[in-house]
């Protein structure tokens, strides 16, 4: 038996055409991965009828005036990213250059959880490149699931199948206000103090709901001020003196020693949240570095924990 015979014995199949269906599928259509140049749609358009061809079932489907994938089609793209990968990372290992590893997270643990320990990583890894990107949750993970992004770090119920993942440490929450409106303020009062304090939060989604009905049904008084797109905003509110704002006790990175005094919440117990780091075992059997990268971020968060108090 000839290994491979069907993948040959027919045209339509080639390494440039499975890269330009990857980019189709990172870009979410082909005018989108086309960048509006009349010339390479048609070529892209091209390409995937010719794979549709080759494979014998619809790639790709017309959703209003776009171009969507077919289940079909994001399994191709899922296959067309682990090998293409796998090869370039080949290729850089033959040439003695560095592999790029892709992580993606919410700015906030970017910021506060990955960069305090890049150095730490960049140890664990050697001869690696690293690309940060900041996304929400439901668009990582469906980054990590078709392969566009090596890694992401989220919450623990978000990961779904085929994803694996590792847990990293428990997101949990307080109150950081500015140490001159702290100076009024005492632990064992505050619920009756937060009435008069100025806060800063989210503008709206999943954290703000939760933590305006836990504060309602705990009966503490909130009088938000500033709404906010991220906890790196609010953060830098906190910064000028004028709020507080309940933060991810990682948010203590942001501060100098001295500049914020941190209270706790009890009424944001219950919404602790496992962070973890997800990848596709299907790119990790290709790209050992991601293997690695899961092995050495479980390592040093693990080793410093200390400095993510719960």
């Amino acid at each position: 038996m000839v290994k491979f015979k069907a993948l040959f014995e027919k045209g339509g199949l080639s390494l440039d055409r499975l890269r330009n269906f990857a980019l189709i599928a990172d870009a979410g259509g082909l005018s989108l991965a086309a960048g509006g140049d009349p010339a390479r749609m048609s070529l892209f358009s091209k390409q995937v009828k010719e794979l549709e061809g080759f494979f014998g079932v619809a790639l790709t489907r017309r959703q209003g005036r776009r171009v969507k994938l077919t289940e079909a089609g994001q399994q191709l793209a899922g296959l067309a990213h682990a090998h293409l990968s796998g090869l370039e990372d080949f290729q850089q290992t033959c040439k003695g250059v560095p592999q790029t590893l892709s992580l993606g997270s919410a700015n906030s643990l970017i910021e506060w959880l990955v960069m305090p320990q890049a150095a730490k990583l960049r140890r664990a890894l050697p001869n690696t490149l690293f690309e940060f990107y900041d996304g929400r949750t439901q668009e990582l993970v469906r980054q990590v699931t078709d392969m566009s992004l090596d890694l992401a770090l989220v919450r623990e119920d978000a990961v779904v199948r085929p994803l694996k993942f590792k847990r990293l440490l428990l997101l949990t929450y307080s109150l950081f206000v500015p140490r001159r409106l702290a100076a009024s303020i005492r632990a064992d009062h505050l619920r009756a103090a937060m009435a008069g304090l100025p806060l800063a939060t989210s503008i709206g989604g999943q954290y703000r709901e939760q933590l305006t009905t836990a504060a309602a049904k705990a009966g503490w008084p909130l009088r938000i001020e500033l709404s906010c797109s991220s906890f790196t905003q609010a953060a830098q509110a906190v910064k000028t003196g004028a709020v507080g704002a309940a933060l991810p006790n990682l948010a203590a990175a942001a501060f100098t020693p001295g500049e914020v005094v941190q209270f706790p919440l009890p009424f944001l117990r219950s919404y602790a949240r496992p962070i973890c780091v997800a990848w596709n075992p299907r790119l990790a059997d290709v790209r050992p570095v991601v293997g690695r990268a899961v092995e050495a971020l479980r390592r040093i968060v693990e080793a410093d924990v200390s400095a993510y108090p719960a």
